[in-house]
């Protein structure tokens, strides 16, 4: 009898182990909403909204919008949510019809890091 409760004493501090080591993963702030959202066809946007699962440092996150002919798109000051997890990108140009990718990256506030590309399509203004 003794074994078996050692034996389960030593699943229980494994099982507790991995679910600590697993925790940080959920920690990162990665992108979960975007308008216009990832893949999206439509009228083109006055703004760009980002949305996080974690709080982020808005001075250390950023996006870059690139257009249909490689262009770099002028963005405006970056406005951030109360919560912290949602950014608003103003960008400084009416937006052309065709292609265009957002390249981000973000520092959530316990220091982890991510980044990530999305794209979307404008098809008028």
């Amino acid at each position: 009898m003794t074994s078996i409760r050692k034996i389960v004493a030593s699943m229980c501090l494994a099982g507790n182990f991995v679910l600590q080591m697993a925790d940080p993963a959920y920690a990162h702030a990665h992108l979960n909403a975007e308008i216009p959202a990832a893949d999206s066809t439509g009228t083109a946007p006055q703004s760009l909204t980002l949305g996080f699962t974690e709080a982020v440092v808005v001075k250390l996150t950023g996006v870059v919008v690139t257009g249909p002919k490689g262009n770099v798109i002028e963005t405006g000051n970056v406005a951030l949510s109360d919560d912290g997890k949602t950014l608003t990108i103003p960008l400084k140009i009416d937006l052309v019809p065709g292609r265009y990718s957002v390249t981000w990256h973000a520092l959530a506030v316990d220091g982890h890091k991510t980044h990530g590309v999305y794209g979307f399509t404008v098809t008028n203004r």
